[in-house]
This record gives C-alpha cells, sequence and structure tokens, in this order.
C-alpha cells in the first residue's frame, strides 16, 4: 500500500507547488498588466522597456535607487531632494539594486526583479503556514497575492525580500529549527525595522517550546540565541550610520525630521489622522488616504484580537506589537501597506477561505479590481500607502 501511495503522494505535491507558481505568476501579470494599461500612453515611447521600469520609479524607489547609485552619505545625497534622509531606509533593497547595476540593469529594474523572485519565495512560505494552521495552501498564497495591498509585492519596494525572509523565519521556528529561523530573521532585520517586531513574536515562540526542559537544556538556549540576530543586525546598520554620519540617532532623527514621526500616545495618533482626513488635501475635499489608514490599523487591532481568541501567541505578539508601533506615531503612516508583512493576517485568511467556498469568491471579486485600481494609481504617481 505504501508502494502504491508514494507516487500518487508525490504527484500531489508538485501538483500543489505548480499551484502556487500559477498562482503567483497571474497575480504578478495582473499587477504589471495594469501598470502598462494605466498609462499605456507613456510605453509609446522609442525605449518601451525604460518608460515601462519608469512607471515604477516611485516614492520609496527613488530612495532606494540614491543610495544604490550614491550611497547613504556623499556631495550628492546632500544636495537633492533631501536624499539626506535616506538613513531612514535599511539597506538590503538598496545593495541588491546597486549589485543589479554590475550587470547593466537599471536600479529600478534591478528592485522589480528582487521583489519578483522574493514574493515567490513568500508565496511558498505563506502556503507553507497555512497548511501548518489546517488551510489549504492554495488558499492562503491567493489571500495574500490577491489583496490590494499585493502591489507592493512587484515594486521596488521592501514588502517582497522582507516576506520571503520572514515567512521562512516563521515556518522554520515552528519546526523549532531555531538557528535558521534566527538567520532568516535577521536577513529581515537588514531590509526593515520590522525585524525586530518578528523578533518578538519568534522569542514567545522559542519560550512556548520550553527550552529549560529539554533532555539538553543548554544546548537548546544556545540554539534559541539565534533569535536574537535580528538585534544583531540592527544594531551593525546603525552602527554603520554613526561611523558615517557621527551619531547613533541618525535613523530616529531622519524619521521625525523629514517623516515628522514622534512617539506620541495611541489616541493621539489615531485623532490626529481623523482630523487629517478633512485637512490633509490642500483642495480640501476628505482624504481617502487618511481614512484607509484607520481602515488598516482598525484590521490590525481586529487581526490581533482573533489571534489572541485562537490563542495563536506568537502570531499575535508578531502583530501586536507592529500595530503598537504604527499606532504610536504622530499619525498612522503606510499602515495598509505594513499589512503585506504580516502573515497571520494571511494564514487567518487562507484557513477561513480553505473552509467557506462563498467567501472565496467574495474575496477575490472585491479585491483584484482595487488591486489593478492601486496599481494604476501608483505607477502614475499617486500615493498609495
Amino acid at each position: 500500500m505504501t508502494l502504491q501511495q508514494a507516487p500518487e503522494s508525490a504527484t500531489s505535491h508538485r501538483e500543489g507547488r505548480l499551484a502556487i507558481v500559477l498562482i503567483w505568476a497571474v497575480s504578478h501579470l495582473v499587477v504589471l498588466g495594469a501598470a502598462a494599461l494605466g498609462s499605456w500612453q507613456v510605453l509609446q515611447q522609442s525605449d518601451r522597456l525604460g518608460a515601462y521600469v519608469g512607471l515604477w520609479r516611485q516614492w520609496d524607489t527613488n530612495w532606494f535607487e540614491s543610495i544604490a547609485l550614491y550611497g547613504y552619505v556623499g556631495p550628492y545625497v546632500s544636495e537633492v531632494q533631501n536624499f539626506h534622509y535616506n538613513v531612514a531606509f535599511f539597506p538590503a533593497v538598496p545593495m541588491l539594486m546597486e549589485a543589479g547595476t554590475w550587470v547593466g540593469f537599471a536600479p529600478t529594474l534591478s528592485g522589480l526583479l528582487v521583489s519578483l523572485v522574493a514574493s515567490l519565495f513568500a508565496a511558498c512560505g505563506i502556503a507553507r503556514l497555512t497548511q501548518d494552521v489546517g488551510g489549504r495552501a492554495e488558499w492562503g498564497v491567493v489571500a495574500m497575492l490577491v489583496a490590494p495591498t499585493a502591489l507592493f509585492l512587484t515594486a521596488a519596494y521592501t514588502e517582497a525580500l522582507f516576506a520571503a525572509f520572514a515567512f521562512w523565519a516563521w515556518a522554520f521556528a515552528r519546526n523549532q529549527s531555531w538557528v535558521w529561523a534566527g538567520v532568516l530573521a535577521g536577513g529581515a532585520a537588514l531590509v526593515r525595522s520590522n525585524g525586530l517586531f518578528l523578533m518578538a513574536g519568534l522569542i514567545v515562540m522559542f519560550l512556548m517550546s520550553r527550552p529549560w526542559a529539554a533532555a539538553n537544556a543548554r544546548r537548546a538556549w544556545a540554539k534559541g540565541s539565534a533569535l536574537l540576530l535580528p538585534l544583531v543586525a540592527t544594531f551593525a546598520y546603525f552602527a554603520y550610520l554613526k561611523a558615517i554620519t557621527g551619531s547613533w540617532t541618525t535613523w530616529s532623527e531622519a524619521q521625525s525630521d523629514y517623516w515628522e514621526r514622534h512617539l506620541v500616545d495611541p489616541v493621539t495618533s489615531l485623532m490626529n489622522t481623523y482630523h487629517l482626513i478633512f485637512t490633509f488635501s490642500p483642495t480640501g475635499e476628505p482624504s481617502s488616504r487618511m481614512a484607509t489608514e484607520i481602515l488598516a490599523m482598525a484590521i490590525l487591532v481586529a487581526a490581533t484580537i482573533v489571534l489572541v481568541v485562537k490563542r495563536w501567541w506568537p502570531e499575535a505578539v508578531y502583530v501586536a506589537v507592529t500595530a503598537a508601533a504604527l499606532g504610536t506615531s504622530t499619525m498612522y503612516h503606510s499602515v495598509p501597506r505594513s499589512i503585506v508583512i504580516l502573515f497571520p493576517i494571511w494564514m487567518l485568511l487562507g484557513l477561513w477561505l480553505s473552509r467557506y467556498r462563498w467567501l472565496r469568491w467574495v474575496y477575490v471579486i472585491a479585491c483584484v479590481p482595487m488591486l489593478v485600481l492601486v496599481t494604476i494609481r501608483f505607477t502614475q504617481s499617486q500615493w498609495i500607502s
């Protein structure tokens, strides 16, 4: 019986992997196609590839490109477009964009390729995590890749690379492969400061494994110490900034000076964002951006509550710490975009989509048009958070 079942099992796994790749490919074709459709006239230039890549050179990508080409400090950085605040961005994505220039790629094109590859790894990671909690792998992938925020898994931003590291760090941790989990989480911490939030959740998971009760407790603690690598990676970046700028607080100063991010209480942060709905737009109409920020924060809070009820404690800590960091800034900033890297939300959605057939149709029909719309708006230089 075992010999007869083995080929069937292998075929099933192969089909599952192909389904994940197909979902990834189709979702990215939708995003890439929407960008082209929304700026068709721009693409009538002789250099169509260059024009198309230029559509994706928006917002944070400009900062990454500046770092890739000119570094964090120097005459160009000091004089052009406030790029001396680029120290607010962690180095992993700019370094990979710079590496692309060595083989003749434009930095933004390199960033797009990094996101494409990394998002495939992230899709495989969320498939594994969704299976771990009893869902069907493909629905966890659908939940993540057709969400309106999935735009940032294609753009030359940090989300895809962080997700690739973070999702697999969590998958290894669930198997108590603490060293690999720590190494991958350390990689995530070189992409975004959220690596520290990831570390908090991983440490909770490690402590829940009761390392003190292991047969070889000292060895268990030694392996668990790898989970501190995100702290080491963050410290290394701050030490680098100290070396080139002379200040240990360069990163936080850039956040407060340019983006006006200061630590406030949660109520003040919420009220500031609420008032900006009516005052943020210079032309006077209500700001959909600020309303969306508040809606996204409500999703984070609701997700945290659901995770606590389900007693997914490490996942709850990761989402809660992220929400706390975003919800104690002067105002909400890029909260919808942060949902991309919060895999517990995609695990939950993947589980629910696996259980409820009707929800699959509702989710896909509601999300795909929004994904197309926000992609078009983003590549037309409209701020999409």
